[in-house]
Formats: structure tokens, C-alpha cells, sequence
């Protein structure tokens, strides 16, 4: 199939590389087999399939970018006519990096409350319970409250989230989730600010915590695997018993009362060829909006376990044939890596709006890293609490996450995914010890691959000639 991220355009048999062409670097052709290839503009978000003839013609139109449309002699054929009013051969402006200047602008607190979990699942990237236990203190939660609060109200920002994470189950520091909940609410309903409670959790829980959430929460995400089987597998309890039976009445309940929620299902190489029959039987079962997908991150136990998915043509595949279940059942199904609806230079927004803070009261710019225990701990780590309701920055260090967008990962230059999986997740693509250095993983791939399965949906969903978001179309 060749390169799927590829900025080469053929021409007469021999390649031509996108130089200065500020046009040829928004347009990128895919090849599909030997005389087919996808035509994908994601900045204009219009894709469609053409022959070598005809993406030929478009790479000699692509090369005059000011010429117009009276004086272009090869507009003769109903696509290159559709193509000019569509505004195809005009090159778009890059995607803005709103935060470069402007800077933090915090809108959630995030809290990992524990590093303790009533589970045990086989890949847990934290290795949650294992470590000694670690629980927030209400001080420092408060300290994060206020903190968040005080720039909503300082830069008059819409909304104030409250959220939930970590590397343990939540609920488990029990106290103080209700305490900080109930004091945010308290805050927002003073400031007269929408408030958002949401966060990721087990769903393993008792009736008094289930109760709790309904009331509260606004929305959440639980871990669940899928099939009892499966679930019981990959997430059993500390004292090694199944789990599917609690997390299957949490999920009965949530959907009875109609909270909104979604899935986050981790697939290792025990799962993986029964990923979609698992989205099938949770789509069979329960109303989730959204099931988010996930290969397993190989750290803490599942690097132990050696999860990691050996075959990534099976999730490949499995993934798609997963995809077309959820939609029968009008299900969004997702991974993080391939977002056509993002076009943004940055993966994530951690270093950037969401105060993250360890129980340790640790500010860290990544979800993954639970704590100091972390072996790239220093990396993302980048304040502390100090005391008295005092938080500090590292500028330096936050001026280097700042810098890390699309534009500056060479190995992204001539990708089509780049404006969508945006780099990719940091941890997950770093190397070194200090994760100074950005490399390519097999999440590429499945990026790459994934990404052009849900392009070539959106071209077959609009007829099977062109997909295009243009108002002129």
C-alpha cells in the first residue's frame, strides 16, 4: 500500500517533494492501491478518491496556487470545476495555537485523589494499590478549587469543570471527593458559574457511592472491557474475584436514571480479537454515548504482564468492524489517536487549561503520570504545593510543554494525520530518560490507518465522490 502519510505527489513516474509550496503542504495523497489514491485536504476537510491521471492534473494545478479559475485551462472536467469553487487549490491558513500567547488559562482542577484501587486489573499503567498508600488531603484539594475558580472569575471564562483521576479508583478517598464537590458547587452557585463534575472511575461501587453520583456528577467515564469473561480477566478485584457483576448493576443504574456516560475500553493482546464482539455486547446491553477504545499503554503491570498487543492488524480490524456496530446502535466509538473533528496543533490541553494535581500535591501536565513514582516524573511534573493554599510553576518547564506542538515533531511534517492526532499523546511518544526526544511508535500506525478508514466513511456516507465540509459544496 506504501506510505500512508505522505506528502510526495507523482508525476510521470518520478516524485516531486513539497518544498515551498505552502499549498502542496495542507494537500497530501494516500495511496490506496496501485492506480487509486485518497486526496485529503484536512484544513479544508475535503477528501476524495482519484486516479494517477487526475492527481497528476491536480499536483501541476497544485504547483500555481494564483492561478485563477478564468485563466486555469484544465478546468474543463465537472471535478476541477467543483474543486475551484470549493476553493481547493487556495492554500489555509494553519491551524492557530490560541494558547502560544496567550498562555494558562485554567478552567478545571483536576484531582488524583488516591493511588489506591478495589481493583486489580492485569494492565494498570500505575500499578494502583501497589504502591504505599498515598490520599489528598482536603488542603490541598481546596487550594486547587479556589485556585481554578479564581481564574474563571479572573479571565470570565464560560464554565468551571471539577474532575476526578488518577492513578487509583477515586471513591476510594471518599471523603474528600464529596467534600470537594460539595465545596465547588457551593462556589459556582455563589459565582453563579456553570459548574461540570465528571470524572474516570471503575464503576465498581456500592449503592451510597452510586447514589451519591447520580446526584452530583453531571457526567462520567468508567473503565468497563466488555463480556464477563473479558472484564473478569483483564479487571479483577484486589482480592482476585470478578468484577463484572457491581460494574454491570452500575451501568444498569446509570442508565435507568439516564446520566450521561461513556466507556473507556483498554484492549490487550488476550482482547483483541474479540474487540468488536465486545462493543457488540455492550451496545447490546447498556446506553453508553460514547465508548472511547484504547490499545493498552505498556507501563506498570501491563508491561509486567507483557499486554501489549503483538498484532496490530487485528485492532486495526477489529476496530473497524467494531465501528460499524456501534453505529447501528448510534453509539460514537473513538480512539484517541485518529480525531477528524480536531484540527489543532496540540494533543492535549493538560499543560494548558486543566490543573492536574497528584495526591502529593503535585502539579503534573499529564494524565498518566499518577505520581513521583513515575520514571518520568520530573519531565511532567512541573509545580508543587507549597502550603497555606500556595501553588508553584516551573516557567521553564511549562514553557517547553508549551512549545511542544505538531509543527515541531519532525517526524509529523509529512503526515495527514497531523493536524488531527496532533503529535499524539506525549507520554506515549517520547523516548530517553528525560522523554526529551519525540519519536514515531506503532500508534502511528494505527493513527494513519485508522484516521483513513474514517475519511474514506465520510466520503462513502456522502455519496461515494467527495466528502467536503465547504458551504459551496
Amino acid at each position: 500500500m506504501g506510505n500512508p502519510a505522505s506528502l510526495i505527489l507523482e508525476k510521470k513516474g518520478r516524485k516531486m517533494r513539497v518544498k515551498d509550496n505552502l499549498l502542496l503542504q495542507q494537500i497530501f495523497s494516500i495511496p490506496l492501491d496501485k492506480e487509486k489514491y485518497l486526496i485529503y485536504a484536512p484544513l479544508k476537510e475535503t477528501a476524495f478518491i482519484c486516479n494517477r491521471a487526475l492527481l497528476n492534473s491536480i499536483f501541476d494545478r497544485c504547483s500555481r496556487p494564483l492561478l485563477s479559475i478564468s485563466e486555469d485551462k484544465v478546468v474543463k472536467t465537472d471535478t476541477f470545476f467543483l474543486l475551484h469553487k470549493l476553493g481547493f487549490f487556495q492554500p489555509e491558513p494553519f491551524p492557530k495555537d490560541q494558547y502560544l500567547h496567550q498562555g494558562i488559562q485554567y478552567d478545571a482542577v483536576i484531582l488524583f485523589l488516591t493511588n489506591q484501587c478495589n481493583l486489580r486489573c492485569s494492565y494498570c499503567y500505575a500499578s494502583a494499590g501497589e504502591y504505599k498508600a498515598a490520599q489528598m488531603p482536603w488542603e490541598i484539594a481546596k487550594a486547587g478549587i479556589d485556585w481554578v475558580m479564581s481564574e474563571v472569575i479572573q479571565n470570565r471564562l464560560p464554565t468551571i469543570t471539577l474532575g476526578f483521576h488518577g492513578g487509583g479508583e477515586p471513591t476510594l478517598n471518599w471523603d474528600i471527593l464529596t467534600r470537594a464537590t460539595d465545596y465547588a458547587q457551593s462556589l459556582a452557585e455563589e459565582g453563579k458559574i456553570p459548574l461540570q463534575v465528571t470524572g474516570s472511575f471503575n464503576g465498581y461501587w456500592s449503592k451510597k457511592v452510586l447514589h451519591y453520583v447520580l446526584r452530583n456528577f453531571t457526567e462520567l467515564s468508567l473503565s468497563f472491557d466488555g463480556m464477563p469473561a473479558v472484564q473478569n480477566l483483564q479487571r479483577p478485584t484486589a482480592d482476585n474475584k470478578g468484577s463484572f457483576r457491581r460494574v454491570r448493576e452500575t451501568l444498569l443504574a446509570l442508565d435507568e436514571a439516564k446520566f450521561p456516560y461513556g466507556i473507556r475500553m483498554t484492549v490487550t493482546n488476550d482482547s483483541v480479537d474479540c474487540l468488536a464482539e465486545n462493543i457488540s455486547f455492550v451496545c447490546d446491553n447498556f446506553r453508553p454515548q460514547k465508548i472511547q477504545v484504547e490499545p493498552v499503554f505498556v507501563e506498570g503491570r501491563a508491561r509486567r504482564n507483557r499486554s501489549a498487543i503483538i498484532n496490530l492488524d487485528i485492532f486495526i480490524s477489529q476496530f473497524i468492524k467494531a465501528f460499524r456496530i456501534a453505529q447501528k446502535h448510534h453509539v460514537i466509538l473513538f480512539y484517541s489517536g485518529a480525531r477528524l473533528e480536531a484540527l489543532t496543533p496540540r494533543f492535549c490541553m493538560a499543560a494548558c487549561r486543566a490543573l492536574v494535581i497528584t495526591p502529593e500535591g503535585d502539579i503534573t501536565t499529564c494524565f498518566e503520570i499518577y505520581g513521583r513514582e513515575h520514571l518520568l516524573s520530573s519531565r511532567f511534573i512541573i509545580g508543587n504545593y507549597l502550603g497555606e493554599g500556595r501553588f508553584t510553576l516551573d516557567k521553564k518547564k511549562l514553557r517547553r510543554h508549551f512549545r511542544h506542538t505538531v509543527e515541531r515533531i519532525p517526524h509529523c511534517k509529512a503526515c495527514f494525520c497531523k493536524w488531527h492526532c496532533a503529535g499524539d499523546c506525549a507520554i506515549k511518544t517520547i523516548s530517553g530518560k528525560t522523554g526529551d526526544r519525540f519519536q514515531p511508535t506503532g500508534r502511528c500506525r494505527l493513527n494513519q490507518e485508522l484516521t483513513k478508514f474514517l475519511i474514506l466513511d465520510k466520503i462513502m456516507e456522502s455519496g461515494g465522490l467527495i466528502w467536503t465540509k465547504r458551504k459551496e459544496a
